[in-house]
C-alpha cells in the first residue's frame, strides 16, 4: 500500500471547495503535490478559489478544475461526479455550515431544518455514493495493479454533532445524521476491499475555527448559545469583533495543515491538535473506532467521565428558564 501521506499525483475531489476549510485544505493538498477539483453552487466563488490553489501547486503539471453545481440534489450530484475525465483517489465532502439556520426549534421554520439537511447531510451522502459506485465498478473491470490502490472518502463534521448545544438544533441534526452515514459507510465500503482497492472511510469533527460563515453565524446566533460556547462578548464582524475570535479560535488556513496530516493517519476519526475537540471526541466514542491504539481516546474518556457532569449541570443552569428572563 501507498504511503497514505503521499498525495503527489492523487486526485482529490473537494465538494464545498470554494472556500472556508474546504478550500485550505485543496491548497495544502495541492501544495504536496496532488491534482485539485473542487465543487461547489457558485462559479465565481470557485474561480477565485482556483487562482489561490493555483499560486501553491507543487508544478504546472498539475490539473486544478472548478465544477459547479448543488451536489445536494442527486441527479446533479451524480452527473457531475460521474462525468469526471479523472477518477478520484479520495472524495472529500466539506459543503454545509449554518449561516441562516441557527435558532431555537420554536422559532425556527421548518424549511430550515429541510435547507440544513440538504447542504449538510445530503450534499455529502450522494456524492459519496457516486464515487463509491464508481470505484466498485472499476475495479470489477480492472486488472490487479502492481500496488494496492487507497480509496478514501472523508466526510467533514463538526464538534456539534459531539455535545448538545441549544440554537445549533438544526444543524446538529443533520451533522449527527453525517456522522451515522460515515459509521455505516465505513463497514460497508469494507466489503469491497480488496486485491484491486482498499477502501478508508474517515470523519472530521471541525471544532470552532474563523471562516466568514463563522463570522456571519454571530450575527443571528441566540445569546444562549454564545454563553454556552464562550462567543458572547463578540457580536458581529467588526475589526474588535474579529480580533476577539482570532484570539480564541484558529482560522481555517491554521486548522487544514493539521486536518490533512492527521488524514495520512487513517483513524476513523480526525481532530485538529487543539483539547477541546479530542475531549468531545473521547465523550462520544461510542461504537466508533478509537484512533491509534486507542490509549489517549480511553484516558480522555476517563477524565470526561468525572468532569463532563459538572460541566452538563452548569450547561442545565444556563438553559433554566433562559426564554422567561429574556421574554
Amino acid at each position: 500500500m501507498a504511503d497514505a501521506g503521499d498525495l503527489r499525483g492523487k486526485t482529490v475531489f473537494v465538494v464545498g471547495g470554494s472556500g472556508g476549510l474546504g478550500k485550505e485544505m485543496s491548497k495544502v493538498m495541492a501544495s504536496q503535490g496532488a491534482h485539485i477539483t473542487i465543487f461547489s453552487r457558485q462559479q465565481k466563488l470557485l474561480d477565485e478559489a482556483r487562482s489561490e490553489i493555483l499560486a501553491v501547486r507543487q508544478d504546472e503539471s498539475q490539473r486544478i478544475t472548478t465544477v459547479a453545481g448543488d451536489m445536494g440534489i442527486a441527479a446533479n450530484a451524480h452527473s457531475l461526479l460521474v462525468s469526471q475525465p479523472q477518477m478520484p483517489d479520495i472524495l472529500y465532502c466539506v459543503a454545509g455550515g449554518t449561516g441562516a439556520e441557527c435558532g431555537f426549534l420554536v422559532d425556527l421554520e421548518p424549511e430550515t431544518f429541510e435547507r440544513c439537511m440538504v447542504n449538510n447531510y445530503y450534499s455529502s451522502v450522494y456524492p459519496a455514493q457516486a464515487v463509491l459506485k464508481r470505484w466498485v465498478e472499476d475495479d470489477a473491470t480492472a486488472e490487479i495493479p502492481p500496488r494496492l490502490r487507497t480509496r478514501k472518502i472523508i466526510f467533514v463534521n463538526s464538534s456539534a454533532s459531539l455535545i448538545p448545544t441549544p440554537g445549533y438544533i438544526a444543524y446538529s441534526a443533520a451533522k449527527a445524521a453525517q456522522r451515522a452515514l460515515a459509521d455505516a459507510m465505513r463497514l460497508e465500503a469494507m466489503r469491497y476491499s480488496g486485491p484491486r482497492s482498499t477502501y478508508i472511510v474517515q470523519c472530521i469533527f471541525a471544532h470552532n475555527f474563523i471562516t466568514p460563515s463563522f463570522l456571519e453565524e454571530q450575527k443571528s446566533k441566540p445569546s444562549l448559545t454564545k454563553r454556552i460556547e464562550g462567543t458572547e462578548a463578540i457580536g458581529g464582524s467588526s475589526a474588535a469583533d474579529i480580533s476577539a475570535l482570532e484570539s480564541r479560535f484558529p482560522s481555517a488556513h491554521k486548522i487544514a495543515p493539521e486536518i490533512v496530516t492527521a488524514v495520512a493517519s487513517n483513524d476513523f476519526a480526525v481532530l485538529d491538535k487543539r483539547l477541546e475537540p479530542q475531549i468531545l471526541w473521547a465523550n462520544m466514542i461510542g461504537t466508533s473506532p478509537r484512533r491509534g491504539w486507542g490509549i489517549v481516546d480511553c484516558l480522555l474518556a476517563f477524565l470526561m467521565f468525572l468532569v463532563y457532569p459538572f460541566v452538563r449541570r452548569q450547561t442545565e443552569q444556563q438553559c433554566k428558564g433562559d426564554a422567561l428572563r429574556r421574554a
